[in-house]
């Protein structure tokens, strides 16, 4: 699952202002404002444009999250497979 978050705490470890990476990345610093929140869809192509900026693997800005149900669904699949 994507996590909006990690966009901020990547600009703030390198110290940047949110109109300094929107120049970096030809976007407005609105925009960054609310993909850094949430509000907003990341684009494959923006995303990329982040992962370059940031000096990080796109799926940095991912958190592996298994929900309960879907995790059942897979243990109960493991046990009737052989």
């Amino acid at each position: 699952m994507f996590d909006p978050g990690t966009l901020r705490q990547c600009r703030k470890k390198l110290r940047l202002k949110q109109a300094d990476v929107a120049n970096k990345i030809c976007k407005s610093a609105g925009c960054v404002s609310k993909q850094e929140n949430g509000e907003m869809r990341v684009s494959a192509d923006d995303l990329a444009a982040y992962a370059n900026l940031y000096d990080v693997s796109i799926g940095s800005f991912y958190k592996e999250t298994i929900e309960y149900k879907n995790m059942e669904g897979l243990l109960w699949q493991k046990s009737i497979m052989p």
